[in-house]
């Protein structure tokens, strides 16, 4: 019965996200306009990734999930999607952006106070004695801040059709081997469907839809680090080529003056397309995550090695490209 309900909800889902799409059934404010100089795109394509999501909220009842989800877990889904839309109908200022961020996932965590990073559980004897505190307010502020940074380096992320969707498959495949919450599974079928739509730029992610992503991942990875079942390194590992995009930029632009979090065309996606085509640069991307996935399922490899590799492959291909 459980998989019937699965399936229904997910084709009547796709058939609901179609409709809306083709027959433009969503206000014009929620239209990303092409500017020809930051955004490419032909015409305009409504921010409305959200809406492939909303079997979750059917759905979260309906799987045998390992995940303890509460009541405030579903409220503050529902504000940082609520926060998300006023962002894509708006253009919130950065600094306003920031502050409703930290602001709302503190509030969370001080009301769910199992999300605090008490400690790290790092699969490895090098690294595991590097962070131990017992400062709850540094704590807090780390466990906020990982989440502050979570939001912006899959915005950041986010630049070319198929990319983020791409990463956020294997992402959650991960999750999946890792636990066998069939609750991934459903997400990956999710993104399948949505990288469908966004492949034709039928439909972008948009603020709310990476809000309400960005806080699923927090809640997952906090959890089921905090279980020991899986280690803070691997987690780190997952999330760190985005990440390593997101910090080149901050910096760089800091160094040049400009404002960190204003949107420009120097992520390395952009810098590839100016070579390759789309589907070449998601592929190229793509390689430094899936062997993130696999050297985290090879227990005699160090997960050094993973993060070495990653840092190396981001630095090779931004100087291949500059010198071709």
């Amino acid at each position: 019965m459980t998989n019937i309900i699965i399936l229904v909800t997910l084709l009547l889902t796709t058939l609901f996200c179609y409709l809306t799409l083709k027959y433009r059934i969503f206000p014009k404010s929620f239209l990303d306009l092409p500017d020809k100089i930051r955004k490419k795109h032909l015409h305009p394509v409504p921010k409305l990734g959200i809406i492939f999501f909303l079997p979750l909220v059917i759905l979260f009842d309906n799987t045998n999930s390992t995940f303890e989800y509460s009541f405030h877990f579903i409220i503050f889904c529902l504000i940082f999607i609520i926060i998300g839309i006023l962002d894509d109908i708006l253009s919130i200022k950065w600094v306003t952006r920031i502050f409703y961020e930290s602001v709302v996932i503190l509030s969370y965590i001080l009301l769910n106070q199992e999300f605090i990073l008490y400690e790290l559980n790092i699969n490895n004897p090098i690294l595991e004695d590097i962070i131990k505190t017992e400062n709850f307010y540094f704590l807090l502020f780390f466990t906020g801040f990982c989440f502050v940074a979570l939001i912006n380096a899959l915005n950041f992320y986010d630049g070319i059709n198929n990319q983020l969707s791409q990463y956020l498959i294997i992402l959650f495949l991960f999750f999946y081997i890792k636990t066998l919450n069939p609750l991934f599974i459903i997400l990956i079928i999710i993104l399948i469907i949505y990288s469908i739509f966004n492949y034709q730029s039928k439909v972008f992610f948009g603020s709310a839809s990476i809000y309400f992503i960005a806080f699923l991942l927090f809640n997952f990875s906090i959890f089921y680090h905090n279980k020991n079942i899986i280690g803070a390194d691997e987690i780190f590992l997952m999330l760190l080529y985005p990440g390593l995009d997101m910090t080149r930029l901050f910096f760089f632009r800091m160094f040049k003056k400009s404002n960190p979090f204003k949107g420009d065309r120097n992520h390395v996606h952009h810098i590839l397309s100016l070579k390759y085509s789309q589907r070449m640069v998601v592929f190229i991307n793509n390689i430094p995550v899936i062997f993130c996935l696999i050297f985290s399922q090879i227990p005699f490899i160090n997960n050094l090695y993973g993060l070495i590799f990653v840092i190396l492959y981001y630095i090779l291909i931004l100087n291949i490209n500059k010198k071709s």
